[in-house]
């Protein structure tokens, strides 16, 4: 402050000197999010700081709510690898939403009966979701009839949970090499669901089976207890099919809360259509299956 306009400031009645003071520090806009670009948040949710990765297209206008994908890592991975590996970025400029890729404690998450740390101090990570939801919404205009969630691996056995545990929280989830991993839900409320997994997956395999100490249901008992759940009356229908990929779906799901799922031959424990990851460890990838626009998509033909 120059020695004038300290003059000039005693001259000034108090109350006017704090509040052109309080004009130099007032708190930011809560829509200054820039447009096309990510930033990094924080906030405490469960006694815990979280933390999560924001991305919002450029066609963003405070004026006009925009749908939410929340993208949940893998084990071991965090918020900015899942960005990286699955693309939804891109997704989000050619779809119009925005993206909250979180941070998992540990980088886990606690899904049930999985994974690590997270799952061993039961931390709290279905009230995460919905007070990551919360602020958001604080900094974008978010549609509430359109907020979706998806995940791999750990991060999709966090979405099944969520959908069990606090349904409505996620008006549609998509998970992808990952299956439930809770033992009891008694909610009768049903979720539209898109299944993606590699048929030679050797962490979640197709057809079930143990894998590092804990028991991994199979496609077919997934897509029961979803079929039970979301109340499908009728028989199951090819919605698409070739050498690469097979979809299908349940009939008569109540209230259009459908359930749909894809096996991708010779895929394994992948993104598919994403970054490859370990692939001598974890199985190959394709380029000819995009998980992350397939999933934008189903998600924008749901709304509450």
């Amino acid at each position: 402050m120059t020695a004038n306009l300290t003059r000039r400031l005693r001259r000034v009645p108090l109350m006017l000197v704090t509040l052109l003071l309080g004009a130099c520090v007032a708190a930011p806009d809560v829509h200054a999010q820039q447009p096309g670009a990510a930033s990094e948040h924080e906030l405490r949710s469960g006694q815990l700081e979280r933390s999560y990765r924001l991305y919002v297209p450029r066609s963003y206008d405070k004026s006009k709510p925009m749908p939410l994908l929340v993208a949940l890592h893998g084990g071991l991975g965090t918020g900015k690898s899942m960005a990286e590996v699955s693309g939804f970025d891109r997704v989000a400029e050619a779809r119009g939403l925005i993206v909250a890729y979180p941070d998992g404690i540990g980088r886990g998450w606690n899904a049930g009966s999985c994974c690590g740390k997270p799952m061993k101090n039961r931390v709290d990570d279905v009230g995460f979701m919905k007070n990551l939801i919360a602020d958001v919404k604080r900094k974008v205009a978010i549609d509430d009839g359109r907020v979706y969630g998806a995940g791999f691996s750990n991060g999709a056995m966090l979405v099944h949970r969520v959908a069990c545990e606090a349904p409505g929280t996620f008006t549609a989830i998509a998970a992808v090499a990952g299956g439930i991993m809770i033992k009891d839900c008694n909610t009768s409320k049903g979720t539209p669901t898109l299944l993606i997994q590699g048929r030679n997956d050797p962490r979640i395999p197709w057809n079930g089976g143990e894998f590092d100490g804990t028991y991994r249901p199979s496609i077919a008992e997934i897509v029961a207890t979803l079929g039970k759940r979301n109340r499908c009356s009728g028989g199951e229908t090819v919605v698409s099919e070739d050498d690469t990929v097979s979809c299908r779906k349940l009939g008569g799901c109540v209230d259009g809360n459908e359930v749909q799922w894809c096996g991708l031959r010779g895929v394994g424990h992948q993104w598919p259509g994403g970054k490859t990851l370990l692939p001598l460890l974890l199985g190959d990838n394709t380029n000819r299956y995009n998980a992350s626009l397939r999933i934008v998509d189903f998600f924008l033909q749901h709304r509450r």
